[in-house]
């Protein structure tokens, strides 16, 4: 009986250690080395993904600190690092990475700005007449010194009402403009700045820093979102070992509440966003 027992427990061990040897095989095997060609990305997508990617840079580095306080361009290495991991997922052949990039385009919840901002301003200022003539630019020295250094265009100058106009500011090249906005509020005659964060919640991807690279998690939100949303969707990768043009990528797990029949579109094999 005694050597039948010591059996059993010899069998165990090497089951169990088998088991263990598996599940990190299989674990290796899921990760792939990407090599980043964003030539296939459309003028778009590229856009998108530079918002992305500088947004989760911001988001990194103000660790509590309002957005106002920051640079108005976000660590050039970060962003370029996490634009390479959005990439490297975008690239990677994993099933779930299509679900994310493709099926349900996850991109980065407006928060902070990165692109535009609205100005309003007393309609009686004297820097605004060359835009209430028709141009787009001011008699202000300071934005005019703020859109050449950073590359900003005016556009969409109109009346707000009988006593203010407004125009919007938009950036060439995503830039944190919560320190754009700081910098005009200094300005006589601007009313209020407007960085036009939505009220609601919705769709996200989250990025966490790692000893060897960063941690994405893509965000599907749902259910009552204009009040927050109760519930969420999460697919998780890792992406490890980043260069200027390749990374290693590693899908971790899909977690989180089930989605509605609604959202469970079929994944098509090209046209990814």
């Amino acid at each position: 009986m005694l050597f039948q027992t010591s059996n059993i427990i010899k069998l165990t061990i090497i089951a169990f250690a088998w088991l263990l040897m598996t599940a990190f095989t299989s674990n290796l095997n899921r990760v792939v080395n990407v090599v980043i060609d964003d030539s296939t990305l459309t003028e778009y997508q590229k856009k998108m993904y530079e918002k992305d990617a500088t947004r989760l840079a911001l988001r990194y580095i103000s660790k509590g600190t309002d957005f106002a306080d920051l640079s108005p361009q976000a660590p050039q290495e970060v962003t370029n690092e996490l634009y390479v991991a959005l990439l490297a997922v975008y690239h990677s052949p994993f099933s779930e990475a299509l679900t994310v990039s493709k099926t349900h385009r996850l991109h980065t919840f407006p928060n902070p700005s990165v692109d535009n901002l609205q100005v309003i301003y007393n309609n009686q200022a004297k820097w605004a007449t060359p835009l209430k003539l028709g141009d787009k630019k001011t008699d202000n020295a300071k934005i005019n010194s703020l859109c050449k250094e950073f590359n900003l265009k005016i556009h969409s100058h109109e009346i707000w009402d009988d006593e203010k106009n407004l125009f919007m500011l938009k950036a060439d090249k995503a830039l944190n403009m919560a320190a754009i906005a700081k910098q005009l509020e200094t300005i006589e005659e601007i009313n209020t700045i407007k960085l036009l964060i939505p009220s609601t919640d919705g769709n996200d991807i989250e990025a966490t820093k790692t000893a060897k690279g960063w941690k994405l998690k893509y965000i599907i939100k749902f259910d009552s979102c204009f009040t927050g949303c109760k519930k969420q969707h999460i697919w998780t990768f890792e992406i490890l070992n980043i260069t200027a043009n390749s990374a290693n990528v590693n899908f971790i797990e899909e977690s989180g509440d089930d989605l509605p029949d609604w959202m469970q579109i079929k994944t098509q094999p090209s046209d990814r966003d």
